[in-house]
């Protein structure tokens, strides 16, 4: 496998390229430090485009979607998807996520910044330094352990060692300070253009960049909540206020995210999933059980409760089509059901990265695990569910979603009632719900245990024992097989994450 440098025009086009999808055809990891294609004349604009949405790409369908069939948001309902949804997928099937975010994403990253440095343009060098952070991240909270110093072309290191977990998450957040401060740099500190709308992201709105990265800052802490809960919750509240100003992600207008066209080439990766294998991916019965207003553990066929989360008719399909109803799959049977509805599968869909409901789930959070008193927790909670019904929810005439039924079910679903335990879990269903089709679920899920998904049918084997729901992927099989470093023996099971034990 050869880290290529990348290079995009102006109009992305990209390929399906879902785990399931394709084929990778085999390649040698000894080569995995080599870049070929490495050039002194490196346009930044075409790189810092290609990157992008490389990363929106497969944040969405490679590890976002996997993971969300492991939370029982979606559902591998048939084809070769089915595997995922009781974790017998052959480990070759991850050698796709585990290469598009060192090659396509994170290769090009690093580029930027050598690019970045050396022209003395900070601002494109902090932009990738958030991305870097937030790549790193991802891997690491899929996989565990994984390369990091030794990661990437050009140290001549054929087999690059695995860093612990422990020791990455310190450099994730070092590396968004050190965003923070070349994004904080006057415009006249970049010796040539600045980004704008090369940045598909945010058309080269630095002030955006800053409070995405320190939005990061408090995901990052957050997820070391079993590790120590107050130091987590203490320094989410210090990232995301200066004293009493916010400094997060500001709105839903300001939320990270990859907005996607409208070919057939360039489209939305769910809507690419919905078109190319249509049926293979359903909605899991735990998350169309919550939008119906009923327990994750009830029937799948229970009728509506009484409180329909008003998102339900734009996150979800009609099951059958032309009912009224919604229907999810049980985990581990197969067959389609509900599917993704209509705010995830059109083509020109985002796929999000991080929000600014993401950013006040995580300040009600963090007030609880400080004090189960703090009203401000129910300020933000609220604030997060409403920056969620803003975004998601476009059809006045909906008579679930009008603006009486969403503060009913505020006031019946995400309302806190002081108890800590009974409102971690009131904010982390809430959040499941708002986050859906991120990967931020599944790290959310193994901290607190919410929303308490039943295990998967058909789920024990020899690599997931006693059918647990997964804390991790096994490493891919490429890297098991030619990199000698990989450490041996993973599960879904274990060995368990670091901040996960």
């Amino acid at each position: 496998m050869i880290m290529m440098n990348i290079r995009f025009n102006h109009l992305v086009k990209i390929g399906f390229i879902g785990s399931w999808l394709v084929s990778i055809t085999s390649c040698n990891l000894s080569k995995t430090n080599i870049n070929p294609n490495a050039s002194s004349d490196v346009s930044l604009s075409a790189v810092l485009t290609g990157a992008e949405v490389s990363l929106g790409f497969t944040t969405g369908i490679n590890a976002g979607l996997l993971t969300n069939i492991y939370t029982q948001q979606a559902s591998g309902a048939n084809g070769d998807a089915a595997p995922f949804d009781n974790y017998t997928t052959s480990p070759g099937y991850f050698n796709t996520t585990w290469l598009t975010y060192y090659t396509n994403v994170l290769t090009n990253l690093k580029i930027i910044q050598q690019t970045a440095s050396t022209q003395q343009l900070p601002y494109y060098s902090g932009i990738a330094r958030v991305l870097t952070a937030f790549s790193y991240g991802t891997l690491t909270d899929i996989f565990g352990n994984v390369p990091f110093k030794e990661a990437l072309y050009g140290n001549g290191i054929t087999n690059p060692v695995y860093d612990n977990q422990e020791d990455i998450y310190p450099a994730l957040q070092s590396q968004l300070d050190s965003a923070i401060t070349e994004l904080s740099q006057p415009v006249s500190a970049n010796l040539g253009a600045t980004p704008s709308g090369d940045d598909v992201i945010f058309k080269g709105v630095i002030s955006s960049w800053i409070a995405t990265a320190y939005t990061l800052k408090a995901r990052y802490a957050i997820h070391l909540s079993k590790v120590n809960a107050t130091d987590a919750a203490q320094k989410v509240l210090s990232y995301l206020y200066n004293g009493s100003t916010w400094r997060g992600i500001q709105s839903n207008i300001t939320d990270a995210q990859v907005v996607f066209g409208s070919s057939t080439t360039n489209a939305n990766p769910f809507y690419q999933q919905n078109t190319n294998r249509p049926g293979w991916i359903g909605l899991g019965a735990s998350f169309v059980n919550l939008l119906n207003g009923n327990k994750v553990t009830d029937a799948n066929t229970k009728a509506e409760g009484t409180y329909v989360d008003p998102r339900r008719a734009y996150f979800a399909t009609n099951y059958p089509t032309g009912s009224t109803t919604y229907q999810g799959s049980v985990a581990g049977v197969p067959g389609a059901y509900s599917r993704i509805g209509s705010f995830y599968g059109v083509a020109t869909a985002p796929v999000i990265l991080v929000s600014y409901s993401e950013a006040k789930f995580l300040e009600a959070e963090a007030r609880i695990l400080l004090n189960a008193a703090d009203p401000k927790a129910q300020t933000a909670l609220e604030a997060a569910v409403r920056a969620s019904f803003s975004k998601v929810i476009s059809n006045s005439s909906d008579p679930y979603a009008t603006p009486q039924k969403q503060t009913d079910y505020i006031a019946a679903k995400a309302t806190l009632t002081g108890t800590a335990a009974n409102d971690i879990e009131t904010i982390i269903t809430q959040k499941y719900i708002a986050l859906f089709l991120q990967p931020e679920v599944w790290n959310d899920y193994r901290r607190t245990g919410y929303p308490a998904i039943p295990l998967a049918q058909n789920a024990t084997h020899s690599a997931n024992p006693n059918g647990q729901i997964p804390r991790r992927i096994p490493y891919p099989q490429n890297e098991t097989s030619l990199n000698k470093n990989t450490p041996a023996g993973s599960t879904y099971q274990s060995p368990r994450l670091w901040w996960d034990r």
